[in-house]
C-alpha cells in the first residue's frame, strides 16, 4: 500500500514497456532515469511532438525581433 492507503499501482514504462510499481520510481512515469533521458532525447530530436491543429496558420510573434516569412 502507498502512503495514501491505496494499493500499489503497476504501470508500463512508456519507453521500454517494463511493468513497474509507480510508487517505487523517482522519475514517474518512467521506470528509470535512463528511460526518462531516452524520452527527452526523442523530444529534443523532434522524433515526437505535440500535434498541431490546422498547421497552415501563420505564426504570430509577440516581439519585433522576429520577421514574418513574407518580409
Amino acid at each position: 500500500m502507498n502512503p495514501a492507503g491505496r494499493p500499489a499501482e503497476f504501470v508500463n514504462c512508456p519507453v521500454c514497456r517494463k511493468k513497474f510499481l509507480l510508487d517505487e520510481t523517482k522519475v514517474p512515469p518512467f521506470c528509470s532515469e535512463r528511460c526518462q533521458m531516452v524520452d527527452l532525447g526523442r523530444w529534443l530530436n523532434e522524433d515526437i511532438g505535440v500535434p498541431m491543429e490546422g498547421g497552415a496558420e501563420e505564426i504570430q510573434y509577440r516581439d519585433d525581433e522576429h520577421e514574418s516569412p513574407d518580409s
